[in-house]
């Protein structure tokens, strides 16, 4: 079957982050914002996931993965030990811990890729790029419904900055597929992006209202 790609309206991003919508802030500067879905990642081998992530861009590639749950953080840990993958503890708050993972060949991202989506099974969303300078946490307005009233409030939140010639890639929590966020000319068509894929993966031309 094949996936839509197609860009995604600033209204999808340009706002405060939300439970309901995107988890991070994106900073000024993008100009390019697609969509490759619904590509449900379980269904493609390890092989398969890693030449299509090498297609997008080249290593190094800095994956920063959030967690919240403390038990899980120590799975993932040991998981990245036994897997012999660089990491670091990227940031810690008293809510969450922030883990960068430096990927620098073929090798490791085979070994990270489980790892990866076994912890989205914990909705837990993965952000990635070959520039690790574009990451910072810091505290933005949240639009959250809850249960005690309040529909905002301030929160320690992943920002990307587009201050130089860069490309963020998210892997959804859902599944669903791969949200690309770049200023940079080679994703300023969807026949560009096209042409950078895999044969395995075909895709038409979808339009987002």
């Amino acid at each position: 079957m094949n996936l839509g790609i197609g860009f995604l309206p600033k209204k999808y991003y340009e706002n405060e982050p939300s439970t309901g919508g995107y988890q991070f802030f994106i900073n000024e500067g993008i100009q390019y914002a697609i969509n490759i879905g619904e590509m449900y990642y379980p269904d493609y081998t390890d092989e398969q996931l890693a030449l299509f992530t090498e297609s997008l861009a080249p290593f190094p590639l800095y994956y920063l993965f959030k967690q919240s749950n403390k038990e899980i953080i120590e799975e993932i840990l040991q998981e990245l030990h036994d897997a012999q993958l660089p990491f670091e503890v990227f940031y810690q708050s008293k809510k969450s811990t922030y883990l960068m993972i430096t990927i620098i060949n073929h090798q490791e991202l085979m070994r990270l890729i489980p790892i990866m989506i076994w912890q989205h099974n914990y909705s837990m969303s993965s952000i990635w790029s070959n520039r690790k300078d574009m990451f910072m946490i810091e505290s933005k307005i949240w639009d959250a419904k809850r249960t005690d009233g309040i529909n905002a409030s301030i929160e320690e939140t992943i920002c990307i900055h587009f201050n130089e010639p860069t490309t963020a890639f998210l892997f959804s929590d859902d599944f669903k597929g791969t949200d690309i966020f770049s200023n940079e000319n080679r994703f300023s068509t969807l026949e560009n992006v096209q042409k950078l894929l895999p044969s395995f993966i075909k895709t038409d031309i979808i339009e987002f209202v």
